[in-house]
Formats: structure tokens, C-alpha cells, sequence
């Protein structure tokens, strides 16, 4: 449907492709198995009789191919009767047609419409349009997911963009028309009268609507260096360790089958042990090397109000941040970042971070603290101030308070070396105590790695927490942003004068609450009073 057709029409569907995004997996599956059937049912296939059609690899491939029919008939019906529109101050979502439903999401409980474009978007020069809004009762799932042509995704982004403007009382915009021709986009508006054109083409960051503007070009642009540079130093040193014993592994087990008798049974066995090391290594893998690659051509532009962020290679993305809904700051470092110097920074906003791939909004790639001042002084300078924020390390008393856990667990352990004894035998006996000494150690040394990197900062504008063991995470929070906050101290505590707490913000769960580590002084009053002044 061409998009002066969507105008008109006022309700229209999402993109046919849409079903092919849903049932891809399910399709590749099938597809799979139906290969494999085949292959094992060659010798009935080639009788002249047709005795194959009673086989039961035969009778697998026809159910199979029946189910597949019938689920991709369910995804069509579902398909064709549901119909989005967008009316005065909502959007509207109507599925069924037996049993109707209708989701009506108000415009100005939306949060974020961004842009997404997978591999198979491109093909079908298709987008995804996703919708975020405030609620809390959907934080941990994106509310809306819509899959448009590209131009008609950017004249529905631009269109709900406008309004929200609108509804937010920020521009007094009437009979705003937007218009797709040959690849450039253009957006004419009345302004208090006065007619406001702007126009963009072909890659320019779509969508983005301030006041009639367009970002032309970018605060932030990163370089192949830049992302060579964040794909290091994101690695994970345990991805890494993963990746290597497992590939030490297959190459012994390799080698153990060959040397054994029979040529045939060592390469079936050689064989089958690269296939299920190949499922452990892929992952692996990737987990290592996607940082490369996912954050291809990073840009990110501060206009007004809003923060414009574009970046991607297999999966291209465009998000648009209404600065008001940034909740707190994340700068985080790897284990490798701490050694190297390196720092990258996240923000933490109503509405993002619920889908997985949303659970890093990414703000600044790694750099050096100074360039990540820079960085933040052009996109967030309401937080560029809180990188120089000093961290006061955990009270040297903590290690009293930490007394009573610290006992209850090692009696745990002990308690359970103890009952495994008793029913395994002596046979495993020393096992299970090297098993109970090194879940030991490892509190030991979290401790220590924790004493070492925790913290709290609190000054006039933030509270800022430090936590981690090997790598290391900063959290920089207005006052004012702070939905709650508690604070308690054990018996132990409380004799020391150190306190521990925790806050809450409005984002999704994976964001919500942030644990204060112990502190010494009055930092609690500090929060109490400078939250009351919100």
C-alpha cells in the first residue's frame, strides 16, 4: 500500500513480509527436517512401485507439511484482519473480526518510536516500526511492533512524532503534510501561521521531527577505528576462556577417534564431535566478535529535546530519545576497559531496554575519559558532569558487616559437603571437598574484588554508584528520577555507623532497582532530601 494510499484509507495493514518474520524459524525448521527425510528415505523414493507413500518418513513429511499449512494459514487470517490507524490522540490496533479487539495506546503515554531494519527487511525494503510507552505494566516488552514499506514507516514515525509534539504543547502544528517521492522526504507544516519546509534524502536519519528540524549532521560519528577500538575492549574474557578450552576439547577428542580402529567409525565420530562443537563455538563466537560489527557506522546528534542514534550492519536501527524520559546514566567498563583505560556509556529510559537487543541503549562507544566527556558534553550535558564525580570506595568496616553472610554461606557449603558425603560414599569424598573449598574461594575473592571496585558518590545534582568485580559499572542518577529509595543496616552495621540501600526507577525491570554497597556519613540524608526537592 503506497503511502498517500494509508493516508486516505486511514487504517491499513502491516507489510505481508511481516508473516515471514514470525514463521521464518518455524519454516527453516520444517525445511530442514523435510531435507533430512528425504535423505534417509532416498532408497523408497527410488522404487517404481510407490511404496514410499506408506512409509513413515513419508507420513512425518506430510504432517509436517500440514502443520506448517495450517500455522502460516492461522498467521495470514490474523494478518488480514488487523488493521492500524491513527486517530486524533491515539493509536488505534484492531485485531479479529468474531472476536474483536482493539488496543487504543494515547499519544502522550508514548515514550519512543524508533526504526529497526533486519536482514529480511531489507530484502522486502520493509521497517519495523516500534512504539514504547511509560507504563510500567509493559516495561519488559516493546508495546508496539509495526512493519511498514520504508517510506510509509518514516511518514508514520514523522506523523506520530508531530503529534506527540503536539501533545506535549511544545509546537502549536496544524495540517502537517509529509510527502515520499524518489527517495526524498519532505515535511511541510504551519507554524503559528508560517509555512516550515525541510526535507532530507536517501540515508539521512528518518523520522526525527523537532520543530519542523532535521538533524544534517552528527555530533558523534564513529570511524572503523572507533568501532575496532569498542569491539575490543567489549570482549569477555570468560567468552573467550569458553572459547578456547572448547576448541582445545574437540581437537583432543578429534585426535583421540582417529587414532582408534576403523576408518570409516573415526571420521563419523570425528564428524559428529565438529558438529556439536560448532554449536557451542558459533555462540561463543559471536558473543566475542558481534560488538564489531553491530554498531557499524555509529551516529548519534542532540537537536533540542532529543537524542537522534543510528548505527548497524546486519540489523540496522534508528531510535529517537526524548532527553525527559532519560532516567540515569550507565558508564560501564570491561575487565579489559579497566586495564586499558577505556570507558563507554548507556542510558536508562522509560520505554528502552525491554526487548533483549534493547537491553543496551548505547550513548558513547569506549574511548578515553576525556573524549567521553566531550561526547557527553554534546548529547546529554545534563549528565557530562557526573564522569568527574567522585566515588567514596566501601567503609574498611564493611568487612564486619559482611560477617553474618559471609558464615551463613560457608555453613551451607559445609553443611552440604557433609549430607553428600553421607550419601555418595567415601568414593567421591575428596571431590566434594575441593568442590566446597573452591565455592570458598570464589566468595572470598568476590569479596575482595567487590571491596575493590564498589562505591558511592552523592553531591548536589547526583547519586552516583559504583559495583562490579572484574568489570565495573557506574550508575549517575538525578535526584529527581529517583521513584524510591531504601536504606537498612544489620546489627553489625549499625555498630560501625556504615548503611546499605537500594533505589528504583521508572524503567524496565532489567532497570529498575540499583543497589546502594555500604557507605559511611550522611549520603542517605542527602537523597532523602534532595529527592523531596523534585
Amino acid at each position: 500500500m503506497k503511502e498517500n494510499e494509508i493516508r486516505k484509507s486511514g487504517r491499513f495493514r502491516n507489510h505481508i513480509s511481516i508473516i515471514l518474520e514470525q514463521t521464518g524459524a518455524v519454516i527453516a525448521a520444517a525445511f530442514v527436517l523435510v531435507v533430512t527425510q528425504l535423505f534417509q528415505s532416498i532408497d523408497e523414493l527410488t522404487e517404481s512401485d510407490l511404496s514410499f507413500i506408506t512409509s513413515k518418513g513419508f507420513l512425518i513429511l506430510l504432517g509436517v507439511i500440514a502443520l506448517l499449512a495450517v500455522s502460516l494459514t492461522g498467521q495470514v487470517i490474523v494478518w488480514a484482519k488487523t488493521y492500524i490507524s491513527i486517530e486524533e490522540n491515539a493509536i488505534v490496533i484492531e485485531k479479529g473480526s468474531v472476536n474483536k479487539k482493539k488496543n487504543t495506546i494515547g499519544i502522550r503515554n508514548i515514550s519512543n518510536i524508533n526504526l529497526e531494519q533486519n536482514l529480511i527487511e531489507m530484502l522486502f525494503g520493509t521497517c519495523k516500526v516500534k512504539l514504547d510507552t511509560n507504563s510500567r505494566s509493559t516495561a519488559d516488552s516493546t508495546d508496539v511492533k509495526i512493519v511498514l514499506k520504508k517510506p510509509d514507516a518514516l511518514w508514520f514515525q514523522q506523523e506520530v512524532t508531530r503529534k506527540m509534539e503536539e501533545a506535549a504543547g511544545r509546537i502549536p502544528m496544524t495540517g502537517a503534510d509529509f510527502r515520499v517521492s524518489d527517495g526524498v522526504s519532505e515535511v511541510s507544516d504551519k507554524i503559528d501561521g508560517a509555512t516550515v519546509k525541510s526535507s532530507y534524502a536517501g540515508e539521512t536519519l528518518t523520522g526525527a521531527y523537532s520543530a519542523g528540524r532535521e538533524p544534517e549532521d552528527y555530533d558523534v560519528r564513529a570511524r572503523i577505528a572507533d568501532i575496532l577500538q569498542h569491539g575490543f575492549f567489549s570482549i569477555s574474557i570468560f567468552s573467550v576462556v569458553i572459547f578456547l578450552l572448547v576448541i582445545v576439547g574437540t581437537v583432543m577428542s578429534v585426535a583421540e577417534v582417529i587414532g582408534r580402529a576403523g576408518l570409516m567409525a573415526s571420521l563419523a565420530g570425528s564428524a559428529a564431535g565438529i558438529v556439536v562443537a560448532a554449536f557451542i563455538i558459533l555462540p561463543t563466537l559471536w558473543d566475542t566478535v558481534k560488538d564489531f560489527v553491530r554498531y557499524y557506522d555509529f551516529r548519534a546528534k542532540r537537536l533540542d529535546d532529543k537524542i537522534y542514534i543510528k548505527y548497524g550492519f546486519f540489523k540496522k536501527v534508528e531510535y529517537t530519545i526524548p532527553v525527559d524520559k532519560i532516567q540515569a546514566l550507565k558508564i560501564r567498563q570491561s575487565f579489559l576497559a579497566r586495564i586499558g583505560h577505556r570507558y563507554m556509556a548507556e542510558i536508562v529510559n522509560v520505554g528502552m531496554g525491554d526487548d533483549k537487543e534493547e537491553q543496551h541503549s548505547f550513548l558513547v562507544l569506549y574511548c578515553t575519559e576525556e573524549k567521553l566527556g566531550e561526547r557527553l558534553s554534546l548529547l546529554l550535558p545534563e549528565f557530562a558532569s557526573c564522569v568527574e564525580q567522585r566515588v567514596d570506595r566501601l567503609p574498611a568496616s564493611v568487612w564486619a558487616a559482611w560477617t553474618i553472610p559471609t558464615v551463613v554461606y560457608i555453613l551451607v557449603v559445609v553443611g552440604s559437603a557433609l549430607m553428600c558425603n553421607e550419601l555418595v560414599g567415601s568414593k567421591y569424598r575428596l571431590y566434594i571437598w575441593i568442590v566446597s573449598v573452591i565455592l570458598i574461594l570464589f566468595l572470598l575473592i568476590g569479596m575482595i574484588l567487590k571491596y575493590r571496585t564498589a562505591g558511592v558518590g552523592a553531591d548536589e545534582r547526583y547519586l552516583k554508584i559504583a559495583g562490579g568485580y572484574f568489570a565495573r559499572q557506574y550508575l549517575s542518577v538525578q535526584y529527581r528520577n529517583i521513584q524510591y529509595a531504601e536504606f537498612s543496616q544489620n546489627f553489625i552495621a549499625r555498630a560501625c555507623g556504615i548503611k546499605k540501600g537500594e533505589i528504583h526507577l521508572l524503567a524496565s525491570s532489567a532497570n529498575t532497582a540499583h543497589t546502594i554497597p555500604y557507605f559511611s556519613g550522611d549520603k542517605d540524608e542527602i537523597v532523602k532530601r534532595k529527592m523531596l526537592l523534585r
